[in-house]
């Protein structure tokens, strides 16, 4: 069943259908101002950080579904009938009522046919801006005058979404709202410099901003009694839940159309009037959207590819990125799944989101390893989960928030946490990201940067990556492989003190990227020691792990073997066998082996399972696993954030048609006409997705915020396309399926334009028979060009 469809044109998601199983989500706001909406503009605003900052109110897995939202109603005033712009809150009967939403980028546009009436709704943030723009406009296209009323509506939030849930006998009494000047300013009393406000380019005749008085008692967002009436009560209260709502009358004559814009933005009144004053003139409001788009156009242009494979570069060129993007400035708890209620960065998620997008956002990638290496102990581990703010000394000197009820506030080392809750995984991640990241800008400099530890010292950032490496090296188990610790990347798997074959794998993925590191900066002696230090890990892997067939998963305190051909359930691991290949620890002939068995027994048509069997019974001696529902999340679900993982390990073995049929299974694009599987959005990778043991097998859960994003673009992008970097310059190696006679891609590096033709006259998966640069021989990598240049690259495989 199909609902929408992909407008790669105008690069937009267009949802035809508005009656989606799920909510259909975007996100607006590129910088501190953001908005996540769904495809019935349901959702919430906050700024800068979802759990503190709330500016509008949401109930999270409610019914109805994505309530409440930021709601434009219009009302005939001869007839009393009345209907939204997006088909919710009011619900009009689809087989009366046209309605559209097209999910761009940074935006989205809500649009009704109704009652002779052409209305659309468009959402964006300007990017110099913390100011939502509503740009509504609203045309007659019958033969007679509509007499119209037009109604914005929003619902404020208490500012936390502690206070939002809880505590009410505290929220109902903290906030205040006044009208003035035509602009409603919402209060937080407890925090006096607090301050929201909603406006329009209009002077309203009529406004409330007490929700109840708008809605009505026993009545919802779906039928207010301010609209039903056609007037609002002027309503301003201290305390109460408050909304914004404004009202204007507007007659149209036939074919004629009205624009109007509501704003809702952070700061005071007076702060509204100047936003105000500069979006009421209709050229700004268009500059805005137009530098908007000229934003995404420029990242966008980073990196272009055409191949064969149309869902693939619809994905690759736009959405794939844009989630990853996604990823990186909103890290993963605002959505409608994490909705607030926790603050900061995963260390492990945000490590492996920077690598993803160092091309297309480097000023917010340095910006994020920053934190991420404040955050790391001088012992070489990472803070599991950490707010930025705490090792910003800038910040520090805002005053916290300070409730009348009396919580106590944890002191600094309360903060830093200790060997039993921390995650093996987290840190190696970085080390990776760092080296990306300059190999990507050139920028040498970060290595020799000093930056703190989360407790105590302060050292280069090239001494950090030695810390996280030399921490894993003497965190090991009795067999010589890396501890567990907490948990590894599965967090659901607690080897209590046991050994994790995934960590050891991923020691040796990042010793090898510092070793050519170290190489290239010159510093030979650090590059031999670890490079021995990873032949010693890799020798561990193959003599511990290697259990005939494939890897292990890892090995419990009391020596029980994970992931093994002896194991009743739980015999084969993705993570673990992905990595042997992905690391360059497997030899060649374990590694066809180990995928061969990743094929046979964890790949289906959705996707590839996490593990198999799934574990029916609980087990402590392996965690939390056990306890989790078979055939969902960590218990043998199609995860989605280690799929590509396999894509990456069959590009490195040089089987290009698998790696396609691993990414084809999993991509959202081919499964647009088969939403009564998926049921979640068809223009995001999702969390997981039910495994073909469940009831439910095929359907996708928790999109956006999931490493899966980052991931599928890497595996995409550099495996096989095969367009990655090294210190000494671009490498061009493609693994693609043999039926591939050509394919192009334009890429952005320091400057220079590279425009990359790849020919296959043979119909091979992978090899080079030459590469020209500027119709020249190239040997190598290609080294950077000068700015301004664009150079032609062709290659052809063999």
């Amino acid at each position: 069943m199909r609902y929408g469809h992909f407008d790669n044109e105008r690069r937009e998601y267009v949802i035809e259908r508005p009656d989606v199983p799920v909510s259909w989500t975007n996100y607006l706001g590129i910088k501190d101002l953001c908005t996540v909406i769904s495809h019935n503009a349901g959702g919430y605003s906050f700024y800068q950080n979802a759990e503190h900052k709330r500016i509008t109110r949401f109930r999270a897995n409610g019914v109805p579904l994505d309530r409440p939202g930021h709601y434009v109603y219009l009302r005939d005033d001869d007839s009393g009938d009345y209907w939204s712009v997006s088909w919710q809150p009011v619900g009009k009967d689809l087989k009366k009522a046209k309605y559209q939403c097209r999910h761009g980028l940074s935006y989205s546009k809500f649009s009704r046919r109704y009652s002779g009436i052409q209305a659309e709704q468009t959402l964006f943030i300007p990017p110099e801006d913390d100011v939502e723009l509503w740009d509504v406009k609203i045309r007659n296209t019958g033969s007679a005058p509509r007499r119209l009323s037009v109604f914005g509506y929003l619902e404020f939030s208490f500012h936390h979404i502690e206070i939002d849930n809880q505590n009410l006998q505290m929220s109902l009494y903290a906030s205040g709202s006044s009208y003035g000047d035509g602009i409603i300013e919402y209060d937080f009393f407890y925090e006096p410099t607090t301050f929201h406000y909603f406006a329009a380019n209009f002077a309203p005749d009529g406004f409330d901003s007490m929700r109840d008085t708008f809605l009505g008692n026993y009545r919802s967002e779906t039928n207010p009694i301010a609209v039903e009436t056609g007037q609002c009560q002027g309503s301003v209260e201290l305390g109460g839940n408050h909304c914004g709502a404004l009202h204007k009358h507007v007659t149209i004559a036939p074919g004629e159309e009205v624009r109007l814009v509501f704003m809702l933005g952070v700061g005071a009144r007076t702060t509204g009037q100047e936003i105000r004053s500069k979006y009421a003139q209709f050229a700004n409001v268009d500059q805005a959207f137009a530098d908007l788009r000229a934003y995404w156009d420029r990242k966008l242009a980073v990196f272009q590819c055409k191949t064969p494979h149309a869902g693939l570069d619809a994905m690759a060129n736009i959405w794939t990125l844009y989630q990853a993007e996604t990823c990186v400035v909103w890290s993963r708890f605002a959505s409608f799944i994490e909705v607030g209620g926790r603050v900061g960065l995963g260390y492990r998620d945000t490590s492996q989101d920077v690598m993803s997008v160092v091309h297309t956002n480097p000023g917010k990638c340095r910006q994020r390893i920053v934190e991420l290496l404040k955050a790391q102990v001088s012992m070489g581990y990472g803070l599991h989960l950490f707010d930025p703010d705490w090792f910003d000394p800038e910040k520090q000197k805002i005053p916290p928030f300070k409730s009348p009820t009396i919580v106590p506030a944890p002191d600094r080392a309360s903060m830093i946490h200790g060997l039993k809750d921390t995650c093996s995984d987290d840190v190696l991640w970085l080390v990776v990201s760092v080296c990306e990241y300059v190999k990507e800008t050139g920028d040498l400099t970060l290595f020799d940067e000093v930056l703190p530890f989360a407790d105590h010292g302060q050292v280069t950032v090239y001494e950090h990556l030695r810390r996280t490496l030399d921490f894993s090296a003497e965190q090991v188990g009795p067999t010589g492989i890396c501890k567990g610790l907490r948990a590894d990347w599965n967090d659901c798997l607690n080897l209590g003190g046991g050994e994790s074959a995934m960590v050891s794998f991923l020691h040796h993925w990042a010793l090898r990227a510092f070793v050519e590191a170290a190489w290239f900066l010159g510093h030979d002696a650090d590059a031999e020691k670890y490079s021995g230090v990873a032949e010693r890990v890799r020798a561990a892997c193959e003599r511990v792990l290697w259990d005939g067939e494939w890897y292990l998963r890892g090995i419990t305190a009391k020596g029980l073997k994970i992931g093994s051909r002896e194991s009743e359930e739980g015999r084969v691991f993705l993570e673990s066998n992905t990595w042997a290949v992905v690391s360059d620890a497997a030899s060649p002939d374990h590694g066809r082996k180990c995928m061969d068995a990743v094929d046979e027994h964890l790949y289906s048509e959705y996707g590839i399972h996490l593990l198999w069997p799934a574990f029916s019974k609980p087990n402590d001696d392996i965690g939390f696993m056990g306890r989790v529902y078979k055939g969902i999340k960590e218990n043998a679900a199609i995860f989605s954030h280690p799929n590509p993982w396999a894509i990456i390990a069959e590009c490195k073995l040089g089987r290009g048609s698998r790696a396609m049929k691993f990414y084809d299974s999993m991509l959202p694009y081919n499964q647009n006409d088969k939403i009564e599987i998926r049921e979640a959005e068809p223009y995001s990778y999702c969390q997981f997705v039910m495994c073909q043991d469940h009831t439910a097998f095929g359907r996708a859960r928790h999109p956006w915020l999931t490493g899966s994003g980052g991931w599928n673009y890497t595996a995409v992008t550099r495996w096989m396309l095969g367009i990655r970097l090294s210190f000494a310059g671009l490498i061009v190696d493609p693994c693609i399926p043999c039926d591939w006679k050509e394919f192009q891609v334009t890429r952005q590096w320091r400057g220079a334009t590279f425009e990359i033709t790849v020919s296959n006259p043979s119909g091979v998966e992978k090899g080079i028979r030459s590469i020209t640069l500027n119709g020249k021989p190239a040997e190598g990598p290609i080294p950077p060009q000068p700015t301004g240049s664009v150079n032609h690259v062709a290659v052809v495989m063999g």
